[in-house]
């Protein structure tokens, strides 16, 4: 993967992925068992920088968060690009039930929604979901160009 030190396009995503990648961690769970899923159109993932800069961008924004495993993964499709990053520390025990419980009740909400938009047609949103994510992303970059 190529560098991208000292390129602005990556230290502005650095800038507004900590505080995105600190929030999809559980609360109560210390910082850990965070991830984040990012899906753009492939247009908008270029005009980023491209998804190797994103995933870039993704791992700094992780390092600086103290996620030292953590894994990357991207790649652009027909439809869409994708980059993410996984917080692959173990989880102390102490943090442990937190994290977990986290994960299962998101796990149910999305279920639930799923199950009440099959069973009236209304297409609603998921908190966590490749929509809300990329329209909170698109949010925090466009208010960092704002700063």
């Amino acid at each position: 993967m190529p560098s991208f030190v000292g390129d602005p396009r990556h230290e502005r995503l650095v800038a507004v992925l900590v505080p995105l990648l600190r929030r999809s961690c559980p609360p109560g769970g210390g910082g850990f068992g965070g991830s984040y899923e990012l899906h753009l159109g492939v247009d908008e993932a270029e005009e980023l920088g491209g998804v190797d800069l994103i995933r870039s961008a993704l791992r700094k924004a992780g390092r600086s968060l103290g996620w030292s495993r953590l894994q990357t993964f991207g790649g652009s499709f027909p439809q869409a690009a994708v980059a993410g990053v996984v917080d692959r520390r173990e989880i102390p025990e102490e943090f442990a039930v937190a994290v977990e419980g986290y994960q299962l009740a998101r796990g149910r909400a999305s279920a639930e929604v799923i199950g009440r938009t099959w069973q009236d047609g209304k297409p609603r949103a998921v908190p966590g979901s490749v929509f809300v994510v990329a329209q909170e992303f698109r949010a925090a970059y466009a208010e960092g160009a704002t700063r």
